[in-house]
């Protein structure tokens, strides 16, 4: 059994590293991506998972993230290469997560906008008669 002397003792002796506060970090420095799509309680910055990842793990790597939360650890797998998996209990998390992570076809975001532009020339059209 650890005494408490020892763990204060050895927090004492314990250097700090200053770099890992990322405390020159802004929103949006941290809301990069797909992680600026919404707020969550107690979440990670991406830049914390990128370090981890690069100091852990290598290219190709398999990350496991057993608390999934919002995906901010997917989102930085995929982003590094390196393949992941998570878990949560919360469903609306999951959801976040799917949203976050799930690709979208380029060929259909540009058959939707080109509809759009559409919609938008015949609405501009017809405020113009009036």
């Amino acid at each position: 059994m650890i005494q408490t002397k020892s763990v204060i003792g050895l927090l004492h002796t314990t250097k700090i590293d200053p770099s890992w506060s990322f405390s020159d970090k802004t929103r949006k420095d941290t809301a990069y991506i797909t992680h600026g799509y919404h707020r969550y309680p107690a979440k990670f910055i991406p830049q914390i998972v990128s370090r981890l990842a690069e100091k852990y793990t290598r290219v190709g790597d398999f990350i496991v993230d057993p608390f999934g939360g919002c995906g901010t650890t997917l989102v930085e797998s995929k982003v590094m290469g390196r393949p992941s998996i998570a878990v949560d209990i919360n469903p609306v998390a999951v959801l976040i997560t799917k949203a976050k992570i799930t690709a979208i076809d380029p060929v259909k975001i540009e058959k939707e906008f080109i509809n759009f532009q559409k919609r938008l020339e015949t609405y501009n059209d017809k405020t113009r008669e009036k």
